[in-house]
């Protein structure tokens, strides 16, 4: 077991990062991870109809030689690095320097539809141009699946903020 090798005579000096350090490391990327992925589903409630979402975590230092918890000038090129590490486990939602485009969840439901919408107007020529009906000139079961698509992933998306609302309040009782 990895407890074993933590007895009373083991030199706690070496390890690379403190065990305190370890721990903030973890809680602010638990928080910043939460922040993020509550903005990318569209999570807060806008506010007089604008959108609302809480500010970034103010950056604080990993360093423990000093009482305060302010970053420290050496750190701020670091800390860049620290703050994508932080989010890399959300992969291409949260890490930045992912190989995939970087879309808000809204705005990727948003352009399936439309490019259903687009692709569908180029099929339906000639002859079939029948079956493109009402004011968006559709055709009726793509009207049904979007509406279908659009339920679901509203459904899913208070689902998602349901278990969000629900981690934080566990983290901030264990805190």
């Amino acid at each position: 077991m990895a407890f074993n090798k933590y007895s009373a005579s083991y030199k706690y000096a070496k390890e690379k990062q403190s065990l305190s350090i370890r721990i903030r490391i973890t809680l602010v990327s638990l928080l910043r991870m939460m922040m993020h992925y509550g903005k990318h589903i569209g999570g807060f409630k806008p506010v007089d109809g604008n959108p609302s979402h809480p500010e970034d975590l103010k950056r604080i230092t990993y360093l423990e030689t000093q009482e305060s918890i302010d970053l420290q000038e050496e750190e701020t090129e670091l800390d860049a690095e620290r703050a994508a590490e932080e989010l890399e486990h959300l992969g291409p939602i949260g890490f930045k320097n992912s190989n995939e485009e970087y879309m808000k969840f809204p705005d990727t439901i948003q352009k399936i539809d439309q490019t259903c919408r687009e692709l569908v107007t180029k099929l339906y020529t000639g002859d079939n141009a029948k079956y493109l009906v009402g004011d968006q000139k559709i055709p009726e079961y793509l009207t049904t699946f979007l509406a279908n698509m659009h339920r679901q992933v509203e459904e899913f998306k208070i689902n998602c903020v349901r278990q969000l609302r629900m981690s934080t309040q566990r983290l901030e009782e264990l805190c």
